[in-house]
């Protein structure tokens, strides 16, 4: 699979973040679709539904903060072109502009067919990780963090490269 190189201008999005124990988290691949082993009952569906400005995507982004003790918090939300009005117990989450290279998963997978869909992400960052990157000529951008975008049934895994 053949990544598309883009070069990115600062994304912003709005959502949810949670608590995660990270120590049982710590390869990519064990992150990889962590949206399908969260307890979503305590979003307020409506005011997901209200935010403002929605691109049509979703990102699913790993909050990574060296605190004295390391926190580790998974964030999902709606992609927004412009920042409005934060719905309550929201976050906005803004990622820095980067070169990333892109990945789109195979059209095959769709989240019909919830478990091959999160088995296909899985396999998906395991092939970028342990072989497209060390053959690309590229190297991961460790000041930039990865994230995952859906927007219907495309899914792509963003990797930040330099």
């Amino acid at each position: 699979m053949k990544p598309v190189i883009i070069d990115e201008n600062k994304i912003y999005a709005i959502g949810y973040s949670y608590a995660t124990d990270w120590k049982n988290l710590c390869r990519t691949t064990d992150r990889a679709a962590y949206w399908s082993v969260i307890d979503f009952s305590n979003m307020d569906k409506s005011a997901y539904a209200a935010i403002e400005n929605k691109s049509g995507m979703e990102i699913a982004f790993w909050l990574c903060r060296e605190t004295g003790d390391f926190e580790m918090r998974f964030f999902f939300g709606e992609r927004v072109d412009a920042v409005g009005t934060v719905p309550e117990g929201m976050e906005v989450l803004e990622i820095p502009e980067a070169k990333y290279a892109v990945f789109t998963l195979d059209s095959q997978f769709t989240s019909a067919d919830q478990s091959a869909y999160v088995e296909a992400i899985r396999n998906l960052w395991q092939y970028i990780i342990e072989e497209w990157l060390p053959a690309s000529g590229y190297r991961h951008d460790d000041e930039k963090c990865n994230f995952e975008v859906y927007s219907g049934d495309v899914m792509q895994i963003y990797i930040p490269v330099c």
